[in-house]
């Protein structure tokens, strides 16, 4: 084994959202970072592409993507920005299926990424100290709100300031517009339910791509290696997280050549693990050790536990009265759609389920050539977004049989939206139905608007896909190595030190001890910037 003669200061494992910015930040405070990224360059996958034959090939003819190709963003993006399937494994229980959608490249999942940033508030921050269920986090919407402005600076996020108690305003940069169609939508629905906020939506003004601000590649990981102190490693998988002979200190991680397939250990006193949230489970329950015999963070018993994800429910409607001419249809975007935030079980009357649910969607920025509708009709649709319960059996663990390319074992997954989960979604998709009803709206078949048969049958068997999200498929997916006040029920402090080894940050989604409704991608960002600044101020005081 091949020992690494270089000295960092810290390690952050993934290139992500979280990854990035922790680079980002650990840099700016003057430390060398040694970034690890399992897949190659970005580069090394060309532009975003349409290339709609490549996809054909990578599905039918290789049949190595049998479940990226699943996603919708896998159609309009480049299916190189998704893991090969059967070089990277993993197994669900046969009545049991889940989607793990997964980049793999510099920028991770940011190459594909909407761009939408709602913030968090205490409603899902502190939401079971008013239903009971679960734990709350350990931070409060104002100790985060500080690292929220900071990210939507940085990353110039746009948005309204609509005033409203459960859907925190942002620092934004400006306010969208609205399509004619979308502000006659806001208009009726508001007429009809009063307590049913349409608004712009808040996130960034980007298409995808590497070269985008919505990738980390252009954005934080650009900006630390200015810093001059960061080294960027791709096609590294890391293995293992290795510690002090008593178990109580991080030392480094081991990794895999990619390529040749030799085992390295790099070694730092800080390491950051932002690789995602069941790619980052998979590293921690898979450094055992003689101080940790079922992983690092497994002396809890929930490390692995609580994976939650949002059921996405998409409805496709036309405005029969409100006609799209050409030329009108524009960019659908972040920040160039609407958002319907969270109406329920706030501090009014309770519903029969509890938490809640928000929706996302756009009029007239459907991007369908018009020579192949149908209809002249504004085409929109609205994807509710349900808030799913923590269960402790929907978890991750390590397959004993299943290994992947490099011989580590596979993640298994066991998952299934429960009763309550499913209370909560069917109510948000008949509120969605309410609403479009009210705005005068007609529900349709999406592959029923296009004149050529072919295109209507491919995007009618992802509406039916898409009619209730298999879980995973929305990649969403959060929990496994949970925020706490206590050791007991928890893997991660309020600072997201690992309870068992506190030099060890877990900083991605698998820290979330419940999901909330909104997008998670900025509050991660948030959690990495605030868990950031505590290890900074740890290592000032051990200079």
């Amino acid at each position: 084994m091949a020992l690494s003669t270089a000295t960092w200061d810290a390690i952050v494992v993934g290139s992500g959202a979280t990854g990035g910015l922790a680079a980002l930040k650990l840099t700016n405070a003057g430390m060398r970072v040694l970034l690890l990224e399992a897949g190659g360059s970005s580069d090394d996958h060309g532009s975003v592409t349409r290339n709609i034959a490549t996809q054909l090939y990578r599905h039918w003819i290789t049949k190595r993507q049998r479940v990226q190709q699943l996603h919708a963003t896998y159609w309009t993006t480049n299916p190189s920005f998704f893991v090969d399937d059967r070089d990277n494994p993993y197994t669900t229980p046969d009545d049991k299926p889940f989607r793990w959608i997964r980049g793999r490249q510099l920028g991770g999942r940011t190459l594909t990424w909407d761009g939408v940033t709602p913030r968090m508030s205490d409603y899902e921050l502190k939401a079971a100290s008013r239903d009971g269920l679960g734990i709350d986090w350990p931070v409060t919407e104002a100790e985060l709100a500080p690292h929220y402005a900071a990210i939507e600076r940085m990353l110039e996020v746009y948005g309204a300031r609509d005033g409203l108690p459960q859907l925190p305003d942002g620092d934004f940069v400006g306010e969208r517009p609205m399509t004619r169609a979308e502000s006659v939508f806001k208009e009726r629905v508001g007429r009809a339910f009063g307590d049913r906020p349409v608004i712009i939506s808040r996130g960034l003004r980007a298409a995808r791509g590497p070269r985008s601000k919505l990738s980390s590649v252009s954005t934080t990981i650009e900006r630390a290696r200015r810093t001059g102190k960061l080294t960027v490693r791709t096609n590294a998988i890391v293995a293992r997280v290795l510690t002090s002979e008593d178990g109580t200190r991080a030392r480094g991680v081991t990794i895999i050549d990619g390529e040749t397939f030799r085992d390295e250990d790099v070694h730092a006193p800080l390491v950051f693990l932002c690789a995602s949230t069941i790619e980052t489970l998979r590293i921690m329950m898979g450094s055992k050790s003689r101080a940790h015999p079922e992983g690092i963070g497994a002396s809890s018993g929930v490390l692995g536990r609580y994976l939650m994800d949002h059921v996405a429910s998409t409805i496709y409607f036309t405005l029969p009265d409100v006609p799209e001419a050409r030329g009108d249809t524009l960019d659908q975007r972040g920040s160039d759609a609407i958002m319907i935030p969270r109406y329920q079980n706030l501090d009014g009357a309770r519903e029969a389920y509890p938490r809640g649910f928000g929706m996302w969607g756009s009029i007239q920025r459907m991007p369908l050539p018009h020579a192949l509708r149908k209809t002249r009709a504004s085409i929109g649709f609205l994807c509710a977004r349900s808030e799913t319960l923590p269960h402790a059996d929907n978890r991750v663990e390590l397959d004993r049989d299943a290994r992947d390319r490099w011989g580590l074992p596979a993640a298994r997954i066991t998952f299934e939206w429960k009763p309550t989960d499913l209370d909560i979604a069917r109510a948000a998709r008949r509120d969605t139905i309410d609403m479009i009803e009210a705005a005068k709206g007609k529900l349709v078949e999406l592959g029923d608007l296009f004149h050529m048969p072919i295109a209507g049958k491919f995007v009618g068997k992802m509406q039916q896909e898409w009619a209730r999200s298999t879980p995973g498929l929305f990649c969403h997916e959060v929990g496994g190595a949970r925020m706490g006040d206590d050791p007991r029920t928890s893997v991660l402090d309020a600072h997201n030190r690992c309870w068992d080894v506190p030099n060890l940050f877990v900083t991605d989604g698998a820290c979330f001890p419940s999901c909330g409704w909104q997008n998670p991608t900025l509050t991660m960002m948030a959690i990495t910037s605030r868990a950031c600044d505590q290890a900074i101020e740890s290592s000032k005081r051990l200079e």
